[in-house]
């Protein structure tokens, strides 16, 4: 962390010096005054450019959680970029600059949401299917390189089209709902059996996030709203500075305490080897089969490693390596399988039908309604409404 910390700090100031000068010799912006905006904006993009381009490179631990936080960080701060054509002038004298693709709003969500999986899963790897949730994202993207396309003239004409400026704003709001949407669902994942640190530092991540979102998202709901009267839209670029100011303290710390995490999360990985014979890995899987099957453990709201670890007389890592070398699950996933079966069983069985849902579903073992409707989508592929339904239609 040490090293990585100093060449990063050699690095971003050697970038600001070299990008601040050119910026003062160039012949095409001599007239530019460059306000503290404007130089903030320029810091802020550098910053996120050198950070994320770190992520990139960096092979240690998990590597989807490099990649997708390393992605998540570039396409957050080319927003600081897209401010800086503006605050310095550059749009004014390259007007070409209006269409630069450099806002991926639909692009903060899906990164966030996979980042937050593929920390919280161990065994996260990318699938097909995960492409499907950046779709609203490769549309912005091409409508990004069609404005691009329209030249200096065009594009200044539709800045000052009003129908124009109401569906950029429009694009934002859908943009911010979308990204809270998506927020939402990652802190459902803070869940899962992740040590107390881990935890909490991911829903404070989230949390900024989703307060944010969610502001941006109130914002352009209010200058809808109050269009008719009141020319709210006037303080969007004052909204935006103090925005900028607070990002760039808020993804310098995630990546500051990342990199930390991760080259912690690589040195644990080095010293636990999995260690279990044959005979011991057959003898364990049996025990716990019969805790789960005979016992119905997973009937305990809170059941946790531990439990299960302390059960065995063995250790919490070596539970949770066998449950994933004989099932491909992790120990949640496990347990919310058995409380799911259980459901299935009762909804079938006459001396259940007193019983609503939400009462079977607690007598499983599930703490909550909305976690159980969660995991009873995600394992079976349907809703519990639907799948009773279905159940009793057959009946």
């Amino acid at each position: 962390m040490g090293a990585a910390a100093f060449v990063f700090t050699c690095l971003e100031h050697a970038a600001h010096s070299f990008v601040f000068v050119n910026l003062l010799q160039l012949r095409t912006i001599d007239a530019v005054s460059l306000h503290l905006n404007a130089i903030a904006d320029l810091l802020i993009f550098t910053q996120g450019l050198l950070l994320g381009a770190l992520f990139l490179s960096n092979f240690k631990g998990n590597r989807y959680v490099n990649i997708l936080l390393g992605l998540f960080i570039l396409t957050f701060n080319f927003g600081s970029l897209h401010s800086f054509f503006i605050t310095s002038g550059l749009v004014s004298q390259h007007r070409w600059l209006l269409g630069f693709p450099s806002l991926f709003l639909f692009w903060f969500g899906p990164l966030l949401y996979f980042y937050t999986r593929s920390v919280t899963q161990s065994s996260f790897t990318w699938k097909r299917g995960y492409t499907l949730w950046f779709i609203p994202a490769m549309v912005e993207l091409l409508g990004n390189f069609i404005l691009l396309s329209l030249g200096g003239e065009r594009l200044v004409k539709l800045a000052y089209n009003s129908y124009f400026t109401w569906g950029m704003a429009f694009h934002s709001f859908v943009a911010s709902l979308f990204s809270v949407y998506l927020i939402t669902r990652s802190l459902r994942l803070t869940s899962n059996n992740l040590p107390p640190l881990k935890r909490k530092w991911l829903t404070c991540v989230l949390f900024y996030f989703s307060v944010r979102f969610t502001f941006w998202a109130l914002y352009f709901a209010l200058v809808f709203a109050l269009a008719w009267r009141y020319n709210v839209a006037a303080y969007t670029q004052i909204v935006i500075s103090i925005f900028a100011l607070m990002d760039v303290a808020a993804v310098f710390g995630i990546s500051a305490f990342s990199f930390r995490h991760m080259h912690d999360m690589h040195l644990e990985q080095k010293g636990t080897a999995y260690a279990l014979s044959a005979a011991q890995e057959e003898l364990y899987f049996g025990q716990l089969l019969q805790l789960m099957e005979q016992e119905k453990l997973y009937r305990k709201p809170d059941l946790k490693l531990s439990d299960i670890a302390e059960r065995l007389n063995t250790n919490v890592k070596y539970i949770s390596q066998l449950v994933r070398l004989r099932t491909s699950d992790n120990f949640p996933t496990f347990v919310n399988k058995y409380r799911v079966e259980e459901i299935k069983a009762h909804l079938v069985d006459q001396r259940f039908r007193h019983l609503t849902m939400a009462a079977i579903a607690e007598e499983s073992g599930f703490s909550s309604k909305a976690t159980f409707n969660r995991v009873f989508k995600e394992i079976t592929g349907t809703s519990p409404k639907s799948y009773k339904d279905s159940v009793y239609s057959k009946i």
